[in-house]
């Protein structure tokens, strides 16, 4: 790769975790510039995010490793029967609700990286080719969590994203701007865009009563306006013309973790 050449990686997370957002994710990567996209194995619409993945092979797909499940009254398990992953679980069985929460219950590392493997091997026996894992919630560069997405990532020969040397930028849709705002910054982020590896991390959605059902355990994270809204203004900026007239114009190199891998 050249010097000069400005290469933007874009990646949409929590592929699974509404229709109206399996929805917004495909949108965003037909019609948009997201280029690669990684499911939740853990959350409710994952067999449709599959579905979707064996439907549309020529796309970017990669597993989104969670072990947490962060909204109110909306929880997830674990792909594993929650009594062979105990210390990763409340006393009813869920995933914790936070990092914090999560770290404080001592996790068993054997049982997070027997559980991580399991939702890579749940995606693979539904026919999705994974082409690379990220993590939920809790970023794979963790010094707790590093060590064991890297040892699955050299037995899966499956590149993990942030850690390949890109350059991540700052959050750009999930608590701010206000929708309003989210296209004309991101306007800005992409026309002051310097050479380099760069990589976008995106949470599309659409309004609906089930996205704006979700509400953060959170308090800092809470929507006021609605996940639905914020995350519909996400996807209107990825699919917006002028977006796409300024990847051109620039020369903006768009890449999915297939294509930025070689794989």
């Amino acid at each position: 790769m050249e010097n000069q050449e400005i290469i933007l990686i874009t990646r949409a997370d929590d592929m699974g975790y509404t229709h109206t957002g399996n929805l917004a994710i495909l949108d965003s990567m037909r019609y948009g510039i997201i280029k690669s996209a990684a499911m939740l194995v853990i959350a409710s619409w994952f067999e449709e995010a599959a579905e979707i993945a064996r439907a549309h092979p020529s796309l970017c797909f990669g597993v989104h490793l969670g072990i947490i499940g962060e909204w109110r009254g909306y929880r997830w398990r674990p792909v594993l029967p929650y009594s062979a992953v105990r210390t990763l679980v409340d006393e009813d069985g869920f995933l914790h609700r936070s990092p914090d929460e999560f770290w404080s219950h001592n996790p068993d590392i054997t049982e997070l990286e027997k559980e991580f493997r399991a939702q890579i091997d749940l995606a693979k026996k539904k026919g999705v080719k994974v082409d690379y894992l990220d993590t939920h919630y809790i970023m794979p560069y963790d010094s707790k969590l590093r060590p064991v997405v890297e040892r699955i990532s050299k037995e899966y020969c499956i590149p993990v994203s942030c850690l390949l040397g890109e350059r991540e930028l700052d959050d750009f849709g999930i608590y701010s701007p206000a929708p309003e705002e989210k296209e004309k910054v991101l306007v800005n982020l992409l026309e002051n865009l310097q050479p380099g590896v760069h990589l976008l991390i995106a949470h599309p959605g659409y309004p609906s009563i089930e996205n704006d059902a979700l509400i953060h355990s959170a308090p800092r994270d809470v929507q006021t306006l609605g996940v639905g809204k914020n995350r519909a203004a996400e996807t209107l900026a990825y699919t917006s013309p002028r977006i796409r007239r300024i990847v051109e114009e620039r020369g903006i190199k768009l890449l999915s973790y297939r294509e930025f891998c070689g794989r």
